[in-house]
């Protein structure tokens, strides 16, 4: 007998990769083969987050018994409309950047939970489901034959770039890095939804020697990933996601300072590679096309298991539905347990530290010293003509 609750997908954004998220969680929870269909309006339903300037909450989300909230906009409209059980999904490897209150909180790697605790979440509360795929993205049976349908013939490794996060780091720069690289790659450029940067891709890519193409959001991107050995982009973005999915490596271009603990944790996990800075991508690519190194990445990524956690998730949500997980949910600023107001009356000293607090962060760390950064991006520079024959 299917559950008869009313569940409430809500993400903000449903032409982005967590909308693609929504949809395939929807279907998760519709009943399958063999099981009675819910009673009418308590299935589950997908419906964008209200923005502020339109403060009524839509009718069914009042109705909910347990909402899924892709991001803080939504779990904020969840908890607007008094839905019993909220879980929220973080779907990338990045912390969401508010407070979060909620029943439950499912993340995509054992390294966010930490950043969930730092936002006021019991650890009690936090599960690691692994990185959550879209309907449509998984790993091809047959990778060469899926670039040989694309006229990608040859064992050349492939390598999709989120031309976003090229864009972030300084377009050109970041091209005369993929032009250093020794391996004989092809570049599979993803433009997402941004014609601008396509514009600007047609402009400047075809002067660096590069054996490139170009593809957008749709049809096209769940093919162009799944031909790829290696993902290029942010480790903290949706195309970290997308790597996971169909089974490719993940190359991370140099974090944000306010991501680099977090960052530190991922790789040293081995779940990516990252650059520790931009005129130092060639070198970080170099790497990660080595032969040996390929195989390995694509094992980490293939264990993730992104095609299955879907149905993880659906499992923790059934989970907490039964009143297995989490607990009654704190209102935003309450506290967890015992909270010190005031300095202790006698010496803090030899205290023993609570293990559920997340602590002090510790002081990012700088990329290491070059001895001469100048003379080394001169050197590339000078390859690269060479290379050009100019």
């Amino acid at each position: 007998m299917a559950d008869e609750r009313r569940i409430a997908v809500l993400v903000e954004d449903e032409a982005s990769v967590a909308g693609a998220i929504a949809v395939a969680l929807r279907r998760g929870l519709s009943p399958g083969p063999g099981e009675d269909a819910p009673e009418r309006d308590a299935g589950p339903i997908a419906l964008p987050a209200a923005d502020d300037d339109a403060p009524p909450i839509p009718l069914r989300v009042e109705r909910a018994d347990v909402a899924i909230a892709l991001d803080p906009e939504s779990l904020e409209l969840a908890r607007r409309a008094s839905v019993p059980k909220v879980v929220a999904l973080w779907p990338h490897l990045a912390p969401w950047d508010a407070e979060i209150e909620a029943d439950l909180v499912l993340v995509a790697h054992s390294a966010l939970v930490r950043e969930a605790v730092r936002r006021g979440v019991p650890s009690k509360r936090v599960v690691v489901v692994g990185p959550v795929a879209p309907d449509g993205w998984r790993a091809p049976e047959d990778r060469a034959a899926a670039r040989a349908d694309a006229g990608l013939e040859g064992d050349r490794p492939v390598v999709v770039v989120r031309a976003s996060a090229l864009a972030e780091m300084d377009l050109a720069p970041a091209l005369v890095q993929l032009s250093l690289v020794s391996h004989d790659a092809r570049w599979l450029f993803d433009v997402g939804a941004d014609a601008e940067l396509a514009r600007s891709l047609r402009r400047h890519v075809p002067g660096y020697g590069l054996d490139a193409l170009m593809f957008a959001d749709g049809p096209e991107a769940p093919a162009s990933y799944a031909r790829a050995d290696l993902v290029l982009g942010r480790f903290d973005g949706p195309e970290a996601s997308r790597a996971f999915a169909v089974g490719a490596g993940l190359v991370g271009v140099p974090p944000s300072r306010d991501r680099l603990r977090l960052a530190h944790a991922i790789e040293t996990a081995g779940v990516a590679r990252l650059a520790d800075a931009a005129p130092t991508l060639a070198v970080t690519l170099d790497a990660a096309l080595a032969p040996s190194a390929l195989e390995a990445a694509r094992q980490a990524s293939e264990a993730l298991d992104a095609a299955n956690g879907v149905a993880r998730v659906v499992a923790e949500v059934r989970a907490l539905m039964r009143g297995e997980r989490g607990g009654a949910a704190l209102a935003a600023g309450l506290p967890a347990g015992l909270e010190r107001l005031s300095e202790a009356d006698r010496s803090a000293r030899g205290r023993r530290p609570d293990p559920a607090e997340p602590g002090p962060d510790p002081e990012p760390t700088a990329p290491p010293a070059r001895d001469d950064l100048d003379a080394k991006v001169d050197a590339e520079l000078a390859a690269l003509r060479e290379k050009l024959g100019l």
